[in-house]
């Protein structure tokens, strides 16, 4: 498949590969090369960028270090013990986009993606959208997603605190955290180079996977598509509390677009009259949009 050049982009391409599709009981020594260690001694509160916050004589670093040492040697316990499962689906659909409304045709039904568009300029002077990354004029293509490492984790850190070992359970909820930001980014690679394709083999990675609730679609109401397109609780049992969290925890949805200048951004503040038109294509009150997305 060839990828167009930026300024010859219509559209996303179709996919190499149609249909929902399901990972189960995926190896979690395949994500272990994409864990990103930084969220670890954030989650710690141990301030500093890895590798460099392991580096030095003082007493941060020595924490730093002690605290990586044994998350290496938990994370194998994780992975040879399989402790914990990783799940995701996903697929990548047709899409008609109109204005900031996307129509998405899934296997079975059609669900519709509402998106919101910034009202203040940043320094170029332009208002994104996510909706700008699909072409408004032609069917186009876009990618959603839902993943977990959580799955297990609660049981297993039950046993330990019972057993007295709370550092253990500790342990294993950051680095399913660390496990599942790694699936994403490891999944997300697979999509642009295998399942899409829309990446050539040895090019450079692009694209977005922008999530509801946050900063560039901040209403979490908005995973309701993505649940129903996906029928994610039937596939892989990851489901949604009433207030829209991801149960299990450590959980990652959104959207992956395609377009080679899509960037991520925070749309920031809203006008009333974009929550009222948000408010109508929802089909809420005004007192409901201003609770999901605010001004």
């Amino acid at each position: 498949m060839c990828v167009l050049c930026e300024n010859r982009w219509p559209h996303s391409p179709p996919p190499n590969v149609s249909g929902v599709q399901v990972l189960k009981a995926v190896p979690l020594e395949t994500l272990v090369p994409f864990i990103d260690w930084n969220g670890l001694f954030f989650a710690c509160a141990i301030p500093g960028r890895y590798p460099q916050i392991l580096e030095g004589d003082t007493p941060k670093a020595e924490a730093a270090r002690k605290l990586f040492t044994d998350a290496e040697s938990f994370l194998n316990r994780i992975v040879s013990d399989k402790l914990i499962e990783a799940r995701a689906v996903f697929g990548i659909f047709p899409v008609k986009r109109n204005g900031e409304e996307i129509v998405l045709f899934a296997e079975t039904s059609q669900v519709k993606i509402e998106f919101l568009r910034q009202q203040q300029a940043e320094n170029n002077g332009t208002l994104k959208s996510l909706a700008d990354y699909l072409s408004p004029h032609e069917i186009d293509f876009m990618g959603l997603f839902a993943l977990s490492v959580g799955f297990g984790v609660k049981e297993a850190a039950d046993l330990f605190r019972r057993s007295g070992d709370d550092y253990s359970a500790m342990l294993l909820h950051f680095l399913a955290g660390r496990l599942t930001e790694a699936f994403s980014e490891k999944l997300h690679r697979d999509v642009m180079f295998s399942y899409w394709g829309y990446v050539l083999p040895f090019h450079k990675p692009f694209g977005i996977r922008p999530a509801p609730g946050y900063p560039a679609c901040r209403d979490h109401t908005e995973k309701l598509p993505i649940w129903e397109a996906l029928q994610v609780k039937e596939r892989i049992g990851l489901e949604l509390s009433d207030s829209f969290m991801m149960i299990p925890e450590n959980a990652i949805c959104g959207y992956y677009l395609a377009h080679p200048k899509s960037v991520y951004f925070s749309v920031g503040p809203i006008g009333e009259d974009q929550l009222v038109d948000y408010a109508n294509r929802k089909g809420w009150s005004l007192e409901t949009a201003r609770k999901w997305v605010g001004c």
